[in-house]
């Protein structure tokens, strides 16, 4: 999906947001006969705040990466929210704010796609499960000030959640959407960095020439500078020159070479 279809359909999804948070806020005056107006005023502001200033919908949607990941088996790197992160090396505070990011890694070869695409799904779908949820308690249950607050909540999760279904790629990465696309597919960048854990998984547990070879060289096409492909380049010398194979081991490195030429950093030999 293009970056400007992607923009309408999350525009249209967090319209369709603020009009529902209207909705419950008209409804919850009218409903609320034991409150006054400007209690009702007050905890729909407080629920806005929450949401918009807390983002919770964001903490919610890396929580689901989080236990799906872990559920699936996935050793968790670093977990990163603003500029909050925790995992591998402590808790951090970075300069630069990150929306949201978790970072898995593979514990073993088996049902590496499976894994990751369990992982990948998460966080969207703990978003729609916790959004729907508060919807259906709010239209079930008698009206209360603590349910009105987590309904809104609810609502500010469910347009996040169904942006990252959709397969798109953005200045700050790809969404889940594209990233499940990839991993059901077995294309592009997501298939790379699979094939590049798998590599380095069987070197661990073996000698590098044992890596299969259609792991490291029947791969799909991607874009030069992706941090992936040097990776994976780095790999193919790596294997070719435990092989003997010198002239392949030349020609992969001459590669690697001129990539980082063009990115101004010189290649090192791993």
């Amino acid at each position: 999906m293009r970056r400007v279809g992607y923009t309408l359909f999350a525009a249209a999804f967090y319209v369709c947001a603020g009009v529902g948070w209207g909705l419950l806020l008209w409804a919850e005056l009218i409903a609320a006969a034991d409150m006054p107006p400007y209690a009702v005023v007050l905890v729909g502001a407080a629920g806005a705040a929450a949401a918009l200033l807390l983002r919770v919908d964001l903490f919610l949607h890396e929580l689901g990466h989080l236990l799906f990941g872990v559920l699936a088996g996935l050793k968790v790197r670093r977990v990163c929210i603003g500029m909050f992160s925790f995992g591998q090396g402590g808790v951090r505070f970075g300069r630069r704010a990150v929306a949201g990011e978790t970072q898995f890694s593979l514990r073993g070869t088996k049902g590496a796609h499976v894994r990751l695409f369990a992982a990948a799904v998460g966080g969207p779908v703990l978003g729609l499960a916790f959004g729907g949820t508060m919807l259906a308690l709010y239209f079930v249950l008698p009206s209360h000030p603590a349910l009105f607050f987590f309904t809104q909540l609810g609502v500010c999760c469910l347009p996040l959640a169904l942006t990252e279904l959709l397969p798109a790629e953005l200045a700050a990465g790809k969404t889940d959407g594209l990233v499940l696309k990839e991993l059901i597919r077995r294309t592009g960048e997501t298939e790379l960095s699979v094939r590049v854990m798998l590599a380095q998984l069987y070197a661990r547990d073996m000698s590098l020439k044992d890596v299969p070879k259609e792991l490291l060289f029947e791969v799909p096409v991607v874009r030069e500078d992706s941090p992936a492909f040097a990776e994976l380049l780095r790999l193919q010398a790596d294997y070719l020159h435990a092989c003997g194979d010198e002239a392949g081991e030349r020609t992969i490195r001459a590669r690697l070479q001129a990539i980082a030429d063009e990115d101004g950093e010189p290649e090192k030999r791993a």
